[in-house]
């Protein structure tokens, strides 16, 4: 066990004893960022001896029991908010995940079946039956309320899609699709799904079928779409108390109130920047959503009413025409479908905020509250100049000299670490007008002049003392989006799991085959006949009980077979430069008058 868990366990024993329960992930988190004072540093980055590590478990366990502590509550925010919002995203993707494996299979069994030729009556015959099915389980995908989804809709859907589908491609045309390569099927069955959807959707308005499919009113007139303006007036209310809290601080001199009573308005400060920027986040997934729901509302009107138009006194009309409007009304449909199921996730996740919102007690007094809203909520100007040197290292961004100076990401969520720094945690928005300055790659920005000119002198210092004050105050590592400068400890995948969440990646890819990747090795020795092979097997027993005196065999010492190899001696030969040879006289004796008798006579 190491020193983590060991001070967890006690942790989550002593709280429950304590009828206090706490989470693991909270337990875990708070353990590894208690600030050991002696080296400024948490305790959990070196290793501990064991007055330290009791040292952490009574601080974790202490700072554990306050639940009343603002900087705890932040703590508790984050972490459940994170959590939920992970594990949201997990069990959608898991179910995308899920569909896309099913409907990968039904494509397989279409694609992958070999029909001899396009006059096989049985091998169409099962081809469309796998075309139906594909199409059955696609349509399935579309309904809200499975468990109310009985034998009877079953039926009456089965019917319904079989119509479609032979009025699409009938039985007797299979003939064209059977030529095609794999991936042409597989952009003809999609657009297939997308027909047969069509074509039940507009049976649906015509009041002629469309069992289990949503109408357009149930896709697009819902409890979750109220939602956006709750969210925007709980961000109005939240922003005008992060502004009397911004004017409080401003104004601190004219208030007589003690070191402990100002830090704890601190925490609280930040527990509601964090709050905000979570319901932020969340108006602007939803604004997202809104506009994309508008989007396909309108497209699947409109098609709709084309549909009408076109088929409304006819009792068929071209492909040409039809055809394409049934794919969009389709696709819009199923785009309406699914961004219901991601509103009604985000009513989730704001019901969580909402409760999150309703446990943190804000100790500022109404008086106080009062005199700060009559109080300008802007610092006084300061008339300094900003001293700014090119040579510096900082790099200043305006937007008369940056492209994209709107888009461009500020780091620690666009709050001056001036303020941060030198207030210890005070968190006070920065003025992107006075410019974004850029120093080691992260874009820092400021609320005055003077904060840019003291940044600008010591731009590092600026840049520790924002990691040192987090530490410090570790509810603001998670704000500041600053975990990566705790490497020794498990801050960020306490929140977001590692990396569960799968991101879409663009990413340039290439494969190059080998000619001959594969090997061939043979055995010589292989035999596929089983009584051989018992045949070999006796004779090697057999062996195996007999007794050698002169020699041993090679089966009887089970030795692998062994060879011997005898290089041939090479032909031995000179070679001259000149042939020479000698032509001796030839003596040759000749014999007269053998031939003519009449030699002599003469």
């Amino acid at each position: 066990m190491n020193q983590l868990d060991e001070v967890v366990k006690f942790a989550l024993y002593q709280c429950r004893a304590r009828n206090n329960p706490i989470t693991e992930t909270l337990a875990s988190y708070v353990a590894q960022t208690i600030l050991n004072k002696r080296t400024n540093k948490f305790y959990l980055e070196e290793k501990l001896n064991e007055s330290e590590l009791n040292e952490l478990k009574n601080e974790t366990l202490n700072k554990l029991s306050n639940q009343n502590a603002p900087d705890l509550k932040t703590i508790q925010l984050q972490i459940q908010y994170d959590s939920a919002y992970v594990e949201m995203e997990l069990q959608r993707q898991e179910k995308i995940k899920k569909q896309s494996n099913e409907t990968g299979k039904f494509i397989d069994d279409v694609v992958t079946l070999e029909i001899k030729n396009a006059k096989d009556f049985e091998g169409l015959t099962t081809l469309y039956t796998k075309m139906f099915h594909y199409l059955i389980y696609k349509n399935k995908e579309l309904i809200e309320d499975p468990i109310n989804f009985d034998a009877q809709a079953q039926f009456n859907m089965d019917k319904e899609v079989g119509a479609a589908l032979e009025s699409v491609i009938p039985r007797a045309a299979l003939g064209p699709f059977v030529s095609l390569n794999p991936s042409e099927k597989v952009t003809q069955l999609v657009e297939l799904a997308n027909l047969v959807i069509g074509i039940r959707l507009f049976n649906k308005k015509i009041g002629k079928g469309g069992v289990s499919l949503s109408s357009l009113e149930d896709l697009t007139k819902y409890n979750a779409r109220e939602l956006s303006d709750q969210i925007k007036q709980i961000a109005l209310e939240t922003i005008e108390q992060c502004e009397i809290y911004t004017t409080f601080f401003i104004n601190q001199d004219k208030f007589q109130m003690n070191n402990e009573d100002i830090e704890k308005y601190k925490d609280e400060l930040a527990f509601l920047r964090q709050y905000l920027s979570y319901i932020l986040s969340l108006q602007e997934d939803i604004e997202q959503s809104e506009a994309m729901i508008e989007q396909n509302r309108i497209r699947f009107i409109k098609e709709m009413e084309d549909l009408k138009k076109l088929l409304e006194h006819k009792s068929s009309a071209p492909k040409e025409q039809v055809y394409p409007k049934f794919a969009l009304l389709a696709q819009s449909h199923i785009g309406l479908f699914e961004d219901k199921q991601i509103s009604i996730e985000r009513v989730e996740l704001f019901r969580l905020l909402v409760d999150l919102r309703k446990m943190m007690k804000l100790s500022m007094p109404l008086a106080i509250q009062k005199q700060c809203k009559q109080m300008e909520s802007t610092q006084p100007d300061n008339l300094a100049l900003i001293n700014y040197q090119p040579e510096s290292g900082v790099q200043r961004l305006l937007p008369q000299n940056t492209p994209d100076f709107m888009q461009t990401q500020l780091d620690y969520f666009g709050f001056c670490i001036w303020s941060v720094v030198k207030k210890n945690g005070l968190l006070i928005p920065g003025k992107p007008s006075l410019g974004v300055f850029r120093y080691r790659d992260k874009n820092c920005v400021f609320s005055n002049e003077i904060a840019i000119n003291e940044f600008l002198s010591e731009p590092q210092r600026y840049l520790t003392g924002v990691i040192d004050i987090c530490r410090q105050k570790p509810h603001l590592i998670r704000l500041f989006r600053v975990e990566e400068n705790f490497k020794n400890l498990n801050l960020k995948l306490t929140f977001e799991s590692g990396s569960l969440l799968s991101n879409k990646l663009m990413v340039d890819k290439d494969v190059q085959t080998p000619v001959h990747f594969i090997e061939k090795n043979l055995d010589p020795n292989y035999c596929w006949n089983e009584w051989e092979l018992r045949r070999k097997a006796i004779q090697m027993a057999n062996i195996r009980k007999r007794q050698t005196k002169a020699s041993q065999t090679i089966l009887s010492n089970f030795k692998v077979d062994s060879e011997a190899q005898v290089y041939e001696m090479k032909d031995q030969s000179t070679s001259t430069g000149q042939n020479k040879g000698l032509n001796p006289l030839r003596p040759r004796n000749y014999i007269v008058g053998l031939r003519d008798k009449t030699y002599n006579q003469q």
